[in-house]
């Protein structure tokens, strides 16, 4: 199968905020913050970005204000906006709010899902079903990102053909684009790529995309591995922050993986993104001062092989 070019999906202001009540020295960003980074990684060329997620305030605070942030970035051009709805009642609010694309969240894991939504797998389909009918009603499009698809902190490993049999069930619904999560940040590349492989041997015409946390530090090799087996879009967190609500650990250590390092992986392969790794990085900085709280990003912490290449022949310009 060839391999595609990456489309990447910026998360830091839905995914990456959602746990920063159980983070601490963090200074919550305020609405105008939110829609100035969204603005700034536009900029700096990602091609989508999920803005935030129209879930119940009381259950995640951070992203109480979805209407106004979705109201700030009204009429953004060259970007898809798309938001989190986990339920009819999210869509419903985010397609009154002028959100164009709604994503759907289910997850693979009977415990983990009742414990995220308190709905059960099957009632959690009940509601994609409905938003797919409010999409075609009003022309918004639905993707849907399914967590837990690798391993659970509750069940352990997911069955490769529960997550097949769910892909089954959204691509019958007429869903094109599904995204599957390592949402513990513990799968392996040989699993990331057996997984995407079976499910476009499945389904070839669908998008696959992957979302990615990194706990161990396996994330990157498993974007490579997802992306030679064909997947096609990849979310990743500016700053490496995030992760999920219904974890029985601190989730710090399991931050999704950080969108600078996903830019950097694929361009120092000769793989373009279409992105200024520059600028984002000066995006992620700038939050990271806003907050107080320091990058996860390999590559904004380290720099890359030019700017190291750069200090080695000033050095050597200044002691030949």
């Amino acid at each position: 199968m060839p391999t595609p070019r990456p489309r990447l999906v910026e998360l830091l202001t839905r995914d990456g905020l959602q746990t920063m009540v159980h983070e601490t020295g963090w200074t919550a960003p305020g609405t105008a913050d939110k829609v100035e980074f969204i603005r700034r990684a536009a900029a700096a060329g990602i091609p989508e970005i999920e803005i935030t997620g129209f879930v119940h305030p009381a259950a995640v605070p951070p992203l109480a204000d979805a209407a106004e942030v979705a109201a700030g970035v009204a009429g953004l051009k060259g970007v898809t906006i798309r938001a989190l709805v986990p339920n009819l009642r999210g869509a419903e609010r985010a397609a009154a709010a002028g959100v164009p694309k709604l994503s759907c969240l289910v997850v693979a894991s009977e415990t983990y899902q009742r414990k995220n939504s308190n709905m059960s797998i099957e009632e959690n389909l009940g509601e994609i079903e409905r938003i797919v009918d409010l999409g075609a009603r009003t022309g918004h499009e639905v993707s849907v990102g399914m967590g837990i698809c690798f391993a659970c902190p509750y069940e352990g490993k997911v069955p490769l053909q529960r997550v097949v049999g769910l892909v089954d069930r959204f691509v019958a619904l007429g869903i094109g684009e599904v995204s599957i999560a390592d949402s513990i940040g513990f799968a392996s590349p040989r699993e990331v790529g057996e997984r995407v492989d079976a499910i476009l041997q499945r389904h070839p015409g669908l998008t696959l995309g992957l979302h990615l946390h990194d706990s161990v530090g396996m994330a990157l090799a498993n974007i490579y591995a997802g992306w030679l087996a064909g997947a096609k879009v990849f979310e990743a967190c500016t700053g490496g922050y995030g992760g999920g609500i219904a974890m029985p650990i601190s989730v710090q250590g399991m931050g999704n993986v950080a969108t600078e390092d996903v830019v950097n992986l694929f361009e120092s392969m000769g793989v373009p993104t279409g992105v200024d790794l520059a600028a984002l990085r000066e995006a992620g900085s700038w939050f990271a001062r806003l907050v107080g709280a320091p990058t996860r990003s390999r590559v904004a912490r380290n720099g890359t092989l030019a700017e190291l290449n750069a200090i080695g022949r000033r050095l050597l310009e200044a002691n030949p």
